[in-house]
């Protein structure tokens, strides 16, 4: 069966754009090289892969029964300018948890396994990751 999503991104002004969904709303960037107007699109793409891992190790961790104090990704993409792309992927996930090293490990595969977005940017862009014990 297959889902789908829908969002509806608008120029709010010349720097950002508003990005809509169910009755939430995201503000970002919209004015290339411009700091100052929010997140950039690649960015809010960083952001949107952390928040699929997060939500798939604490579905994960809920499901196998393993305790899970705590969990937050680092990420950070390299981008090459001719052509335009995202080149490669990294991140640290820091996991909280009194869990033994070879049950953080199990529920870090599944946690890619799991993934939408992982399972879907990997295809594109090479991508490495790895989990460390906070």
């Amino acid at each position: 069966m297959l889902q789908a999503y829908s969002v509806e991104v608008r120029r709010q002004d010349a720097q950002r754009a508003v990005a809509e969904t169910r009755g939430f709303s995201l503000v970002l960037g919209a004015r290339r090289a411009d700091m100052e107007a929010g997140f950039n699109p690649v960015e809010t793409l960083l952001a949107a892969l952390g928040s699929c891992l997060l939500t798939g190790i604490q579905f994960v961790a809920e499901s196998s029964k393993v305790p899970l104090e705590g969990a937050r990704v680092v990420l950070e993409a390299h981008r090459e300018d001719k052509p335009p792309r995202i080149v490669r992927i990294g991140f640290v996930m820091y996991l909280e948890s009194p869990a033994p090293v070879e049950r953080l490990e199990r529920l870090y595969e599944l946690t890619l396994k799991n993934s939408t977005l992982f399972q879907s940017l990997k295809v594109a862009i090479p991508i490495t990751g790895r989990w460390e014990r906070t």
